[in-house]
């Protein structure tokens, strides 16, 4: 008995935790589940749910279609059968969750509105006024460093160690900047862990424009990004990369002089790399076959 009672007490606090009803409507519900049809006072006397809150109870979960109610004096009371009545429950919950989603959608639209307009007006005298920042490489840094390229007015140049793909906020930036007629020179890596779908992503922006060489990370003394012949920045592994191979940190410059002697270095090493395209190529032919065989050794050669 003591294990029954446990386990009914597990479904009433997943009713409550995770389906989001009230302890008094569990109760009632598992209560309607254990003895069938029952008027509002009977409900009251075996559920321990004072009488006064037992009719709202009920209502209430009629509402989010868990039970039926035969009329009469006095009204009787059942739940319907679980897979309707949880399906229904699913449905009430998920209509309110896009009705808050959609009433969080305007606000952030509202604010976004608001803050757009103040944010613009700082926004270059920050720039100016600071002329280093230092960021991890984070989803904040992501924003930045897309809204970054989109402001580019002439080039955007990248030398990059990483071996992971870019993300899709940066190549939607990139898209962006190619639009407007900024030239974007690129020089990084790839690897077999790109899936089928990066890769076509990718490949997409070069079709748009980007201009992509491969060269080794040995190849490349430091990962860096330069905006206009303005601003820089250098990405570089922070402590906890090395132990863990993931979070990376960012030093931002706007210190044009750096941003021409870094050009100048980008210029060596874009003319030492090699074409990008028949690595992508290879890899795509390799991923669409399903294969799983070792990166070629002869990709990236010279």
């Amino acid at each position: 008995m003591a294990k029954v009672m446990e386990d009914w007490s597990k479904v009433v606090m997943t009713l409550n935790n995770e389906l989001g009803l009230t302890p008094y409507e569990s109760q009632a519900y598992i209560c309607l589940m254990i003895y069938g049809p029952l008027s509002p006072s009977e409900l009251a006397k075996k559920s321990d749910i004072p009488r006064p809150r037992a009719y709202d109870v009920l209502r209430s979960l009629m509402e989010k279609g868990l039970l039926m109610e035969q009329s009469g004096k006095p009204s009787i009371y059942t739940a319907i059968s679980p897979e309707q009545g949880l399906k229904n429950l699913f449905i009430t919950i998920e209509k309110e969750t896009l009705t808050q989603l959609e009433e969080k959608r305007k606000t952030v639209e509202k604010l976004k509105q608001t803050l757009s307009q103040t944010y613009e007006r700082s926004k270059k005298l920050k720039l100016e006024k600071s002329k280093v920042w230092f960021t991890h490489r984070d989803t904040t840094f992501i924003a930045i460093y897309s809204e970054a390229i989109k402001n580019s007015e002439k080039q955007f140049l990248v030398a990059s160690t990483g071996t992971k793909p870019p993300e899709k906020e940066i190549l939607e930036a990139v898209k962006y900047a190619l639009k407007k007629g900024v030239t974007v020179r690129v020089i990084r890596q790839m690897s077999e862990q790109w899936t089928l779908q990066e890769i076509k992503a990718y490949e997409q922006v070069i079709k748009a424009g980007s201009q992509v060489r491969y060269s080794s990370v040995n190849e490349i003394p430091l990962r860096f990004m330069t905006f206009d012949d303005k601003d820089v920045i250098i990405v570089f592994p922070s402590e906890s990369e090395r132990a863990k191979s993931q979070e990376l940190e960012a030093l931002w410059l706007r210190i044009p002089p750096l941003a021409k002697i870094l050009r100048k270095q980008f210029e060596e090493l874009w003319n030492k790399a090699r074409p990008i395209t028949p690595m992508i190529e290879e890899l795509k032919a390799k991923k669409e076959a399903g294969k799983e065989e070792a990166f070629p050794k002869k990709v990236g050669k010279k």
